[in-house]
């Protein structure tokens, strides 16, 4: 099947052959640069739709409520995984949260996608197309002690477009303030972009967070004391960040930025300092991260244990993710 540059079709893998035309979703379509939720009935999923109202009135976008009726990949010879739309009108869920959307934003153009597909692998198609994904840190099903599902995390590493995860009770979409963690390296360019982008469209202030951890490797194996300068690498350190802002702080003179550069785990820095945060941006992948590696270390244990809602961008250069 080919997509078209406009639209593309929910949960349809390139890789599957083409159904008969009255159980494909040639009719469930997602617009270029849509904001795309995924609901499921549970709490999570409901704080998840309201982040997605107040993106898609931000940018101005129409927003798309996709419902996946199963969550487990079942084939049969009469139906194949994510390609059957059922009408939204009978479906619980999206009845309730297309309620939810009206009274939130009356105006906001919605559409209802009710799909017989794993909810994950459906999301991940819309990313294709979509200019935002996001989905709650849980769904239903998900055990109450997990911090993150697995359909969240899926979405997360394989989707290709912006990810928000949103967990239960986070701030939700009021100015306030943007943490984006920085690395200095050309990769994490889009997540400072799109931090300070988010940041001046909504008031909010902006904190780019870079940590360091340089270890002193020559003399000190043989328990010889380091006498290198300290003070020096932490200059250094924070020309590299004041370097990186400088052209985002022309271009936005509006948002209040300032820098929080410190030796340390970068995981613990970007929690700390994300606490009180409207939004936590990351890259992808980091300085660190290998070629292959769809999502890094430390995108993936900030996504299980960050109380804001969490943007996950993909890295400059990064390969897309496979059809």
């Amino acid at each position: 099947m080919r997509h078209s540059a406009q639209t593309a079709m929910l949960g349809w893998p390139a890789q599957q052959k083409v159904v008969p035309e009255e159980n494909a979703m040639s009719t469930q379509q997602i617009t270029k640069g849509s904001v795309v939720v995924g609901v499921d009935g549970s709490a999570s999923g409901d704080c998840a739709l309201r982040w997605a109202v107040g993106e898609a009135q931000r940018t101005r976008q129409p927003l798309q409520v996709v419902h996946a009726l199963e969550t487990e990949p079942v084939l049969t010879s009469r139906q194949q995984l994510g390609t059957k739309a059922t009408p939204a009108s009978s479906d619980s869920v999206l009845t309730a949260a297309l309620g939810l959307v009206r009274t939130m934003a009356p105006q906001l153009p919605a559409t209802a996608h009710s799909v017989t597909g794993f909810a994950a692998a459906t999301l991940i198609a819309a990313s294709k197309i979509a200019g935002t994904i996001v989905v709650g840190s849980r769904g239903r099903g998900a055990l109450p002690s997990a911090l993150l599902g697995s359909v969240s995390q899926q979405v997360a590493i394989h989707s290709s477009s912006v990810v928000v995860v949103v967990r239960e009770n986070g701030a939700q979409g009021r100015p306030g303030r943007v943490v984006v963690g920085v690395d200095g390296s050309e990769a994490s360019q889009p997540a400072l972009a799109y931090g300070f982008a988010y940041a001046s469209s909504t008031g909010s202030s902006l904190t780019a967070v870079h940590t360091w951890w340089w270890e002193p490797l020559e003399g000190v194996s043989l328990g010889e004391p380091w006498i290198g300068d300290w003070t020096q690498i932490t200059n250094q350190e924070e020309t590299l960040v004041s370097e990186l802002l400088a052209g985002y702080v022309q271009q936005y003179p509006g948002v209040s930025v300032r820098s929080h550069v410190v030796r340390g785990d970068p995981v613990v820095e970007l929690l700390e300092q994300s606490k009180d945060a409207t939004l936590l941006v990351v890259g992808s992948r980091g300085r660190g991260g290998f070629m292959g590696l769809l999502l890094g270390s430390v995108s993936r244990r900030i996504l299980k244990r960050a109380k804001a809602p969490v943007a996950v961008v993909r890295s400059a250069g990064e390969a897309q993710p496979a059809s």
